[in-house]
């Protein structure tokens, strides 16, 4: 018993003299509470709707103004015409799209009213459809709401499906673990003492990083594969005109999810720069994967402006929106081009950086 609570003073005395990993180790419950904070108490939520309106009558005017009356839920944006309407939706700019038809009447609206959402988005599905279903009910004078359907001849939507949704952040989560395994790999292998026998070979520091990137790209590749496969098991399918249409989609989705494993290799560097040790590393590593998995839309997509903006500072921002724009939605890997070449330019800068910071603190 003597000899426990020895090895316990002596196991705790080590940890308190390490500053760095008290700090993580007491900081990392404290952050995710805050970040549960920030993420969830920051006002309503507002949801973007397109619209095009071929009538212009009285009713379908009416109809427009009651919804930009409900500010507090949705915030109507007009669209000239219906494929600029269907493309800002598959890119995720709006949640859920209507198309009014000549004629429109309270009357008549299930035949000429077009209403579609992201029903992936659980959140978004439920509050969208309830708003515009009892607005349109109170025109028709009727208790129970109109029924609107899906453009029957390209699939612009997903059935209502969580899955949908977390299939993405499930995939961008795996390969968003390469910062945890690129820095635990890299500081153990520092620790050894490898790279002060790298000096005395013809092998360059940058050859090992290298190395690195590319066996991690591998393991990327690989957790993509399962993840997709195991989601088909479950029920997942990508959206798609035809089986090629998903097929090129679901090849869309494995490049984006390869550059986000660049950007988070690069990240990995940066942290095993400055950590002194592995359990530093590591401890490090995981202060930032959490805030990426809370802020970034790979479970829930984060609430209020502040947070939205903040959103934009982790790479699986970038990687959640190109991905689920692809697979949720049909979105072609062109019209994600923004998200691409943000996340294109995040990975290249954050391997240089990594790079420059892991040569000059190594070598």
């Amino acid at each position: 018993m003597v000899t426990a609570v020895s090895l316990a003073v002596k196991n705790l005395k080590t940890m308190f003299r390490d500053k760095i990993y008290l700090f993580f180790l007491l900081g990392l419950p404290i952050m995710m509470m805050l970040l549960v904070g920030l993420a969830f108490t920051e006002g309503t939520t507002t949801y973007s709707v397109g619209y095009v309106n071929n009538d212009n009558g009285p009713f379908s005017q009416m109809f427009i103004t009651l919804l930009q009356n409900n500010a507090s839920i949705l915030k109507m944006i007009n669209f000239s015409d219906v494929d600029s309407l269907e493309d800002s939706f598959r890119q995720g700019n709006i949640v859920a799209g209507l198309i009014i038809d000549e004629g429109y009447s309270p009357a008549t609206a299930n035949e000429t009213v077009t209403f579609f959402v992201d029903e992936s988005s659980v959140s978004a599905s439920i509050a969208v459809k309830s708003t515009v279903t009892a607005i349109s009910s109170t025109l028709a004078d009727e208790p129970q709401p109109k029924k609107y359907w899906k453009p029957p001849d390209e699939p612009i939507s997903v059935e209502f499906n969580p899955l949908n949704f977390m299939v993405v952040g499930t995939l961008t989560y795996s390969v968003s673990i390469i910062v945890f395994s690129t820095t635990s790999s890299i500081a153990k292998e520092r620790d050894k003492g490898l790279f002060s026998r790298l000096r005395t070979t013809p092998m360059t520091t940058l050859d090992f990083l290298a190395g690195s990137l590319m066996s991690q790209i591998v393991i990327s590749l690989m957790q993509t594969a399962l993840i997709f496969a195991v989601s088909y098991l479950v029920g997942f399918k990508p959206i798609g005109a035809t089986g090629m249409d998903m097929t090129v989609n679901m090849l869309a989705a494995f490049v984006v999810a390869m550059i986000l494993a660049v950007a988070c290799v690069g990240v990995g560097l940066v942290i095993a720069a400055f950590a002194k040790n592995e359990d530093q590393a590591v401890g490090i590593s995981w202060f930032v994967i959490i805030p990426m998995m809370f802020l970034s839309g790979t479970w829930w997509e984060p609430q209020g402006t502040t947070m939205k903006t903040v959103s934009w500072a982790f790479p699986t921002t970038y990687a959640n929106k190109a991905i689920r724009a692809i697979l949720a939605r049909g979105a072609p890997l062109l019209s994600v081009s923004n998200f691409l070449v943000g996340l294109a330019i995040y990975a290249i800068i954050a391997f240089m950086v990594g790079v420059a910071f892991f040569r000059k603190k190594t070598i």
